[in-house]
């Protein structure tokens, strides 16, 4: 019988003798256990996001700390929805993705501004998933999520950065746009672009330094010039805030691109667009704020443009395969037809790109 049973109290254990109860590890690979590492109020710190120059893909990392613990969150997002949200005991081990990749670039993030593009991700892979379940429900059907806690750690996300919920609203084709308010024009400020055609494999990409207050009209001519492109083409922007076209009675909905700057749509890194001229697609996301340039310009690249006779991808690509063999008969015609002939795919000199950006004045 021990002495607790007897009425009586435990001799006391010396000190150097008494057992030491340590804090359990962190356990953040169960997701219903989240909402037991962080308890109280949460802030935020060490926030950045990282990206790589030839691909519309970034990381926004952060440090979550809630009394005296600590953990690191990653949120990878893929073009503008988040793929993958993980949580790291080490916060410092939310920042090893792509800190030692090829050609990785970081640029901090305030606190507000990680909020506000996790919310943007968020709301983007809600959306999407809204789609698929009203468009292709036998998709879901087939169990093949390869993220089936996706969804539960946006939840608990949400609630850690004080996000409100949302609910995406029903998917009708024939429903109007909802008109959207833009913000107020902000500061000028310089932004350093990474603006790359979505297609092909082989990234054609240009870094380039413009101003915020310039419109998304200038903003084309500046594009046609680094992908020496004709800026007569038709284009388009597709933004957070709805198109932006140079034509506004194109039946999409879309609102003049000379009436918005693009300040008033992207304002800090790793904020992105999309840009579609003819039959090209391209992205751009802003990598980093920077000095307010006297004029635009390029500072890095890769690979020449396609010829401004192909059209779209499919062109290009009979472009390519048509200059393995430029000799042949039907290969030379093509390339006649398609402007093929003298073209490097490989070429690409900054200082011919600054001359054409420094003609348009």
């Amino acid at each position: 019988m021990s002495p607790v049973s007897r009425g009586r109290k435990p001799a006391k254990r010396p000190k150097n003798q008494r057992s030491h109860r340590t804090r359990p590890p962190l356990d953040v690979t169960r997701v219903e256990r989240w909402p037991k590492l962080l308890h109280g109020p949460i802030e935020l710190s060490d926030c950045v996001v990282q990206g790589q120059v030839d691909q519309d893909f970034v990381v926004l990392a952060a440090t979550l700390t809630a009394g005296k613990r600590s953990v690191g969150v990653e949120v990878m997002v893929n073009g503008r929805e988040v793929d993958v949200i993980e949580l790291h005991p080490d916060p410092s081990d939310s920042l090893a993705v792509l800190r030692d990749g090829f050609g990785v670039t970081e640029a901090p993030l305030t606190p507000e501004e990680f909020r506000s593009q996790v919310e943007s991700a968020l709301i983007g892979r809600a959306d999407s998933d809204a789609w698929i379940r009203e468009t292709i429900p036998e998709l879901l059907e087939l169990g093949t999520d390869p993220r089936p806690d996706l969804s539960e750690r946006a939840v608990q996300l949400r609630r850690w950065l004080g996000l409100p919920d949302y609910e995406p609203l029903p998917r009708v084709s024939s429903a109007d746009q909802l008109p959207l308010v833009l913000p107020p024009p902000v500061p000028a400020t310089g932004l350093r672009l990474a603006v790359a055609l979505s297609e092909p494999d082989d990234a054609i990409w240009r870094r380039l330094e413009v101003r915020s207050d310039g419109t998304l009209a200038g903003l084309h001519r500046i594009l046609a010039a680094a992908f020496d492109s004709d800026e007569r083409r038709y284009h388009r922007f597709e933004t957070a805030y709805g198109g932006f076209s140079v034509d506004a009675q194109s039946g999409e909905g879309d609102r003049l691109d000379d009436e918005v700057t693009l300040g008033q749509v992207i304002t800090s890194p790793g904020h992105r667009l999309v840009y579609e001229s003819e039959g090209w697609r391209h992205w751009i996301r802003v990598e980093r704020l920077a000095a307010l340039p006297e004029a635009p310009s390029c500072l890095d690249g890769e690979r020449a443009a396609p010829p401004s006779e192909c059209e779209g991808p499919s062109s290009y690509e009979m472009v390519l395969e048509a200059l393995r063999d430029p000799d042949d008969e039907e290969n030379e015609g093509l390339l006649e037809e398609l402007g093929g002939h003298g073209f490097d795919p490989e070429w690409f000199d900054k200082e011919v790109v600054d001359e054409r950006l420094a003609r348009l004045g």
